[in-house]
């Protein structure tokens, strides 16, 4: 199995299956990918959907709407809720912020714009040789999975950051996974620094835009 960040909140997985989550990547993935996991609809989760030429995207049905009208064809959209399962990924309910006046307001003073329609939210977690979290932007995780990788959403908020990235820390803390694969750090107006997250948690962070090798549970290499 092999994991690797193609930039904004976008992950790519090769193992059991080819599956690319969150598409809005500012460096290609590979050709050849099976699934689409989608957290949400924001432009910065979704944008590139339809420049993937193959592929069953797998998001709510509202966000599957949203894919439709931006070009993706209905029958590679599958929706789904939380408690599904599709191959090796399973489906579980989302915590990004959608519908949320701070998230407004944060929308209005870095991107002077009222955000994008998000639709429901879903997590997804990739059951493979070792086991991924993909939560999309979201800093608060009520959920009781034991990840390998968790795919940790950092960014630096306009408003109160260092509270920010202590929250975004203190789930990190809770999910207890032994990797952290930081995304999310690239967007532009709440950039920040991946590098700073290896002195302020006991965790194994895997830096680069380059994959990131697992044999079971274990990273082997990266390159």
């Amino acid at each position: 199995m092999k994991v690797r960040y193609l930039g904004h909140s976008c992950v790519e997985i090769i193992g059991q299956h080819h599956i690319v989550i969150d598409p809005d990547f500012t460096r290609q993935p590979m050709a050849g990918v099976e699934f689409i996991c989608v957290s949400h609809a924001h432009k910065d989760h979704l944008g590139k959907v339809a420049e993937l030429p193959g592929g069953i995207v797998l998001a709510s049905a509202d966000v599957c709407e949203i894919a439709f009208k931006m070009g993706v064809p209905r029958q590679r959209l599958h929706p789904v809720a939380a408690g599904e399962q599709v191959e090796n990924i399973k489906v579980l309910p989302g915590f990004s912020v959608v519908k949320d006046f701070m998230h407004s307001l944060m929308n209005l003073l870095i991107r002077r714009r009222l955000p994008d329609a998000g639709g429901t939210p879903l997590s997804f977690f990739i059951q493979d040789e070792a086991g991924l979290l993909h939560v999309g932007d979201a800093h608060k995780v009520p959920l009781k999975i034991q990840a390998d990788i968790f795919c940790l959403p950092w960014r630096t908020s306009p408003i109160n950051p260092e509270n920010y990235k202590s929250a975004l820390l203190e789930m990190a803390k809770q999910m207890a996974a032994p990797y952290l694969l930081p995304i999310h750090y690239d967007l532009a107006g709440m950039e920040a620094d991946p590098a700073e997250i290896s002195s302020r948690i006991e965790a194994t962070v895997l830096l680069g835009e380059g994959w990131h090798l697992f044999n079971g549970k274990k990273l082997v290499s990266e390159k």
